[in-house]
């Protein structure tokens, strides 16, 4: 009987043996872990002998792998980019029982760069919207030099959209500046200076190109006089739309071909500037106008279909085969006149005469001897301002042989447009008339031609044509470089 009892004592001590349980422990490492801007992953590890849970507050920057677990095992923290300035921080309590251990969690800001970020960005007089590059990877805040004339837009990264109001300064031909500065979103340390200068006119030089004169007209079948098809075409060799609002077309008052006889002529020395006669404009308020990149205005001398008869009833114009339709023509030239009627085509808009030297009805110089520019005015800029202002004043001379004379500019119908309006030039003349450039040889060091020689019958139905190479009008300046002579006209 005593023996039972020991084996039921023993057994029972056993038994509270095997239910007796451990005491917790808990242990983690890493319980410090850093993250740069970029995010990524950091990892810590529990050391545990029981069941453990993470308990944090709650953010949308990162994400846990696991907030519990039994025994020894790992915490994966995923967290997003960041932007901000100033670090930015989080902490994870693990506890298994009564115990409990802190890990914290630091992302660093990111690093401005080293350099302020500098963009300089030229916009035209009329304003508009536009985009600059600016630094990745941050949050920012921006401030305007001059708010009254410029807004942000929108802010994304590495991107800014402003939009630019149209410039104070435009009628008095001045350039308005204004900047934008990029700060981290603490305000306080810039990332990038956006450095805009506003235009006073809406097309820049090089950026709207006379790319063809045709001034022979075509031949007639049977005639020693051709038809009067004559076009200047004006295209748009930028990148981006340009509006042609305001656009001048003038001819050349210097004469640079000298007669069949020998007779010349001298003028006085205009280093920076265009002496003019003819003066048309393209009527519009700034944005009525656009050309697209590659794209090409018509000035038509007369928006006639030359290749069908025209007229009015007393006098009938045979149509000429060989001739060009520029019915369809943007602009025209129309002079309206009591003593000689123009023809008018009503669906083609008219350019607007701000001078014409011609008594009759503008025409371009059949046999090559004219030069022709497009410039633009400040908006300030009137008619009325550049005959009564811009009159060319001097003396110049009249050489035939042993004879000199001399006249007074001022009783001339000539007038002296600045180089800072002039967007393109062209010079026309002949080898065997040549004698001088009637414009600086910045606007144009050289000349092109059609026909070899004065009264060439063969420069019937050819143009000068400015060359093309890459996609883009060659523009360097020298007509002599830049246009192909003789060439057949682009609307045959």
């Amino acid at each position: 009987m005593k023996k039972y009892l020991i084996l039921a004592a023993l057994a029972l001590v056993a038994a509270t043996a095997c239910t007796k349980t451990d005491a917790p422990e808990l242990s983690v490492t890493n319980a410090s872990l850093k993250v740069d801007a970029s995010g990524g992953k950091a990892t810590f590890s529990v050391l545990s002998n029981t069941d453990w849970t993470v308990s944090f507050t709650k953010d949308t920057w990162y994400t846990l792998s696991a907030t519990s677990g039994h025994g020894n095992g790992f915490v994966e923290i995923t967290v997003e980019p960041y932007k901000d300035a100033g670090a930015r921080s989080a902490a994870f309590t693990v506890e298994a029982g009564s115990l409990s251990q802190t890990v914290t969690l630091v992302q660093n800001a990111p690093a401005p760069p080293s350099e302020i970020a500098s963009t300089e960005i030229r916009v035209p007089a009329m304003g508009g919207t536009f985009t600059a590059d600016i630094p990745a990877g941050f949050n920012v805040t921006t401030n305007v030099y001059w708010p009254e004339l410029l807004t942000v837009d929108k802010v994304e990264d590495g991107r800014i959209t402003f939009t630019v109001a149209s410039n104070p300064h435009a009628e008095k031909g001045i350039d308005a500046a204004n900047h934008i500065y990029v700060y981290m979103s603490d305000g306080k340390t810039m990332l990038a200076q956006i450095d805009i200068t506003q235009s006073w006119r809406n097309v820049e030089p090089g950026e709207l190109l006379i790319e063809e004169v045709y001034f022979t007209g075509s031949p007639i079948e049977g005639s020693a006089s051709p038809s009067t098809d004559q076009y200047i075409k004006l295209t748009n060799n930028s990148d981006h739309v340009i509006y042609a609002d305001g656009v001048m077309f003038v001819t050349n008052y210097i004469t640079g071909t000298i007669t069949s006889v020998g007779a010349y002529l001298e003028y006085p020395e205009l280093s920076d500037g265009l002496a003019v006669n003819n003066m048309y404009v393209i009527p519009g308020k700034g944005d009525e106008h656009p050309v697209a990149p590659g794209e090409s205005l018509i000035l038509a001398l007369a928006a006639i279909d030359y290749t069908a008869s025209y007229g009015d009833g007393e006098t009938i114009i045979e149509g000429n085969p060989n001739a060009i339709d520029l019915s369809k023509a943007d602009f025209e030239f129309y002079d309206e006149n009591e003593i000689y009627p123009d023809t008018d085509n009503p669906d083609v808009e008219n350019l607007e005469i701000w001078f014409k030297a011609s008594a009759t009805i503008t025409s371009l110089h059949n046999r090559g001897f004219e030069s022709y520019a497009i410039v633009i005015p400040p908006s300030g800029e009137t008619a009325e301002s550049i005959l009564n202002n811009r009159h060319w004043t001097g003396t110049y001379y009249f050489h035939f042989r042993e004879w000199n004379f001399d006249f007074d500019l001022a009783e001339e119908d000539v007038w002296v447009i600045p180089g800072e309006w002039v967007l393109d030039a062209v010079n026309c003349s002949l080898e065997d008339s040549f004698y001088q450039n009637p414009w600086p040889a910045a606007f144009d060091a050289g000349w092109t031609h059609a026909g070899e020689y004065d009264k060439d019958p063969d420069r019937f139905g050819k143009s000068v044509l400015r060359k093309s190479q890459g996609g883009k009008l060659v523009d360097t300046n020298n007509s002599t470089n830049d246009f192909t002579p003789n060439a057949t006209p682009s609307l045959k």
